[in-house]
């Protein structure tokens, strides 16, 4: 039998949601004795992903939701958002060239940074995406 989820939360998919998404994350890696600095980065990394999914996915319409889930096995943090915005192509959700002098932009760097993978794939029949990320608890990133 599998260990029951670290957090497991459903909230509107609105800019105002964020600060709260980010305390129960925080909340969550707090139980599992987490150095702070890497914890600090896996709380920017899941908001800067629903902050994507916001704008991006449902195109900041607001009428959507994000469910956020965080589980561990072993060694390994796994989070996994779903919304039920029309699908992505993930093809098309890359990392922005940092070369370029532009503000804005980072979420995907940012998560390539802190997670060990990521993969995003749309629901069938067109409805929603799943954003799967996964970071190593003894990685050596910070």
């Amino acid at each position: 039998m599998s260990a029951p989820p670290l957090l497991r939360i459903e909230f509107p998919a609105r800019a105002e949601s964020l600060a709260e998404v980010r305390a129960a994350v925080q909340r969550a890696l707090a139980t599992q004795h987490i150095d702070a600095r890497i914890a600090a980065r896996i709380v920017l990394a899941i908001d800067e992903a629903c902050a994507n999914i916001i704008r991006h996915a449902y195109r900041g319409c607001g009428d959507g939701r994000i469910a956020l889930r965080i589980e561990r096995h072993r060694e390994r943090l796994r989070f996994r958002l779903r919304d039920r915005a029309p699908a992505v192509d993930p093809g098309c959700v890359k990392p922005r060239d940092l070369s370029e002098c532009r503000p804005g932009g980072l979420g995907i760097n940012i998560i390539d940074e802190t997670m060990d993978h990521w993969r995003l794939r749309p629901l069938k029949r067109h409805c929603g995406n799943v954003l799967t990320m996964v970071r190593r608890l003894h990685a050596r990133k910070a």
